[in-house]
């Protein structure tokens, strides 16, 4: 399908992704499997207490976020959307711009791209809870999210070192800044400078911390019992 004989739409494809992308975590957090999984961690932290975590813990646990399969199903959903998006690893765009077409309009697309992510990116991170604000941290989402815009390379080693780095950091606010600091050096390094789509990533690493700021309250770490304010 062509647009004004400048833009390529694949409609299925983007509303998929768009989709995928806009679907609010939260929402899966349904059916008895989780319910009776929820039990067993239960009764596994009664004979292991030495594991648990006490109200207002500030840490990024390793253990506990990797044992999360809603952060696995965020890391793909945000992969494959954006690979749908900016294209990439073989995968054809499909929101992209015809050959010939003028400069401003790629730009044009550029920044529909991106309006797509930042709108998926907040739904995933603010949250209105017992009418008080709230701001979550979508680690995974947002690695997934940075394949696409920075290259599954950079997004690779920028996870994996910020994990490794995540004990010193603690709280989600330093991890997720460090973390955007990290995908735009990756980037720059495997991609031979800081192309529009890796500054992209950066922000959008950052934007959660940023907001966190702005707003003057803490990003908030999920856990099985409850929450965590992440300073």
């Amino acid at each position: 399908m062509t647009l004004m004989t400048s833009v390529t739409v694949d409609l299925p494809f983007l509303l998929v992704a768009v989709a995928l992308l806009w679907f609010p975590r939260h929402w899966l957090r349904l059916g008895s499997v989780f319910k009776r999984r929820r039990s067993a961690n239960a009764v596994r932290a009664a004979k292991e207490p030495w594991n648990n975590r006490e109200q207002g813990d500030p840490r990024v646990s390793f253990a506990s976020e990797f044992s999360k399969f809603r952060n696995y199903v965020d890391l793909l959903r945000a992969g494959a959307s954006s690979l749908a998006l900016f294209g990439g690893l073989g995968i054809t765009s499909c929101l992209g711009v015809a050959e010939g077409a003028p400069r401003n309009m790629e730009y044009a697309v550029i920044g529909l791209r991106a309006l797509i992510l930042l709108i998926g990116l907040l739904v995933q991170t603010v949250r209105f809870e017992n009418h008080r604000l709230t701001f979550y941290p979508p680690i995974f989402y947002l690695a997934g999210l940075t394949v696409a815009l920075s290259g599954y390379r950079a997004a690779g080693f920028a996870f994996v070192l910020i994990w490794t780095m995540s004990p010193v950091f603690g709280g989600a606010l330093g991890l997720l800044t460090i973390y955007a600091a990290l995908v735009v050096g990756f980037g720059y390094v495997f991609n031979g400078g800081v192309s529009i789509s890796s500054a992209l990533a950066g922000f959008l690493c950052f934007l959660p911390s940023l907001l966190s700021m702005l707003a003057n309250r803490p990003l908030v770490v999920l856990s099985r019992k409850g929450s965590f304010p992440a300073r």
